[in-house]
Parts: C-alpha cells; sequence; structure tokens
C-alpha cells in the first residue's frame, strides 16, 4: 500500500481508520515486534500508567491542572466524566478511560464500562511501543468483557472486543470467533463484516475480503466507503483496472470534496504506473 492510500483511509472516517491496522503493509519483525509478542509481556511488562499519566501533563493547560486537582475527591459522578473529557481534549483517551473505570466500579454500569473499553483501545491505537499496547489492550479487553456481563446482546462491544484480539493478542482466531458470532446473529452488522473483511485482506484471502465489503454494500449501498476498501483488495490482487473501477465509483457517489481530492490525487498515481 502506498502513503497515498493510507492517507485516504484515514480521509474517510472513523471505521476507516481501523482499516489502516488491517491493510496496510506488514512490517517485518526485525523492524517491529509482531502482535503475538506483545500480549504475554502485558502483566509483567514493567509498564507504569502512573508514570505515563505523570509525564503526559505536559500536555495539559495550567487550567486543566488545576481542575484535575479539584476531582480528586469525586464526590459526584460528574466528576469522573469531567476529568475525562480533560484528558480527552488533550488528545489522550487512554488516561481518560481510568476515570470511567473508576466510575464503573462504583455505579457497575454498560455504560461506564463501554466509555472506559473504546477509550482503552484508541490509546492503544496511539500508543508508541508494544508495552503501552499490551497495558491499554489488555485494559480494553476487560471492559469490553465486563460490558458483555451486563449486556451480552451488545453485539458493538462484542464486535471492539474481537478486534482488540485480533489485533493486540495472540489470540486472533478468539477474535474472528467473535467477529463470526456477531454476524451470526446479526447478518447485516456493518463493523464487524468491515472487520472480517480486513483481517481477510491481512491475511491474503482477498476473495472472501471482496465478499465481506460487497455484503456490507448490499445491505447499506450508502456505506460507499466500502468501495475504497474493495478498491484496496483489488491492488494488492494485481488488478489496476477493478481497483480504478471501484476508486470511480466511490468518488461518483461522494459529497466528500476532501475525499474526492484525496481520491483524484490517487487516480493519477495509480493510472501513471505500469
Amino acid at each position: 500500500m502506498t502513503q497515498g492510500v493510507k492517507t485516504l483511509i484515514v480521509v474517510l472516517g472513523a471505521a476507516a481508520a481501523i482499516a489502516v491496522l488491517y491493510m496496510a503493509p506488514k512490517e517485518s519483525s526485525t523492524k517491529k515486534e509482531k502482535a503475538e509478542d506483545v500480549a504475554p509481556m502485558a502483566a509483567s511488562s514493567g509498564f507504569n500508567f502512573d508514570s505515563f499519566k505523570a509525564g503526559a501533563k505536559t500536555r495539559l493547560q495550567p487550567g486543566d491542572i488545576v481542575k484535575l486537582e479539584k476531582f480528586t475527591a469525586f464526590t459526584v459522578p460528574s466528576d469522573y466524566d469531567s476529568a475525562a473529557a480533560i484528558w480527552d481534549n488533550a488528545g489522550l483517551p487512554g488516561i481518560g478511560a481510568s476515570f470511567f473505570e473508576k466510575k464503573a466500579k462504583v455505579d457497575n454500569t454498560e455504560k461506564s464500562f463501554l466509555n472506559a473499553a473504546y477509550r482503552y483501545f484508541d490509546g492503544f491505537k496511539m500508543a508508541q511501543d508494544s508495552l503501552e499496547r499490551a497495558y491499554f489492550v489488555d485494559k480494553s479487553i476487560d471492559n469490553y468483557k465486563k460490558v458483555l456481563e451486563l449486556n451480552p446482546d451488545n453485539l458493538n462491544a462484542k464486535t471492539d472486543l474481537g478486534v482488540c484480539y485480533a489485533e493486540g493478542t495472540s489470540n486472533p482466531m478468539q477474535g474472528i470467533a467473535l467477529l463470526r458470532e456477531v454476524i451470526q446473529k446479526d447478518p447485516k452488522h456493518e463493523n464487524a463484516q468491515l472487520n472480517l473483511g480486513f483481517l481477510s485482506v491481512k491475511s491474503g484471502q482477498y476473495e472472501k475480503a471482496l465478499e465481506r465489503f460487497n455484503t456490507v454494500l448490499k445491505n447499506n449501498p450508502a456505506r460507499i466507503d466500502a468501495y475504497v476498501f474493495m478498491g484496496q483488495t483489488y491492488i494488492q490482487m494485481g488488478l489496476k483496472d477493478k481497483a480504478i473501477e471501484s476508486f470511480e465509483t466511490f468518488k461518483s457517489l461522494s459529497d466528500n470534496d476532501k475525499a474526492i481530492a484525496e481520491i483524484d490525487g490517487y487516480l493519477k498515481e495509480l493510472k501513471a504506473t505500469p
């Protein structure tokens, strides 16, 4: 995948951002630790969350630091939300997650555990090294599990949990099994279908990936970013003409000027390639 395509995927939205995890070129294990080497390190990684949080305070405004000090007692539930919002606004959702996790231990609600879980997963995606990644994905998994204990029918949480296992642990098949459980219960679940498609691309099962993306479009023709994912897949299959056709289809259906500009630039690059 070229840098142009990775940029394009990010432009298309939050769901597309997950695609970068799966559709980016695989790096050599000599350059970066493999995912299966990460999860077992979590329990004894030596990652110190308190030190991480203390170091991150440099990214806060002085007024925000003062506000955080006022929340130390957490006399009302909204204090947890307010503290988390400060870290969210600073671009550090993994720290904000810890406040929702504390709140969840008080109110034991699905919503609080969910707020912690997806923020921890955002922290995982933003992590700078394997120790940090291991810590945040483990915390995300723990909180998604608690969500499902309270509500086993939360298919969005089960999908996210599947992605956590597939991308951040040594048990990717456990993640795939969870995603399959979701589509067995709801064949139209878009995120589960998309993520199974991304995983199929990652494992070189391109035809299966195309089936997943086509299923998404069949169930929801408005989900036009699927054409971009199909184009990506065709490129990896060596089918440049089919890739161009998919990108052109996306362009004809989109009203996102920024995405269209990215598509135009990439199509120019693609058509100029022998």
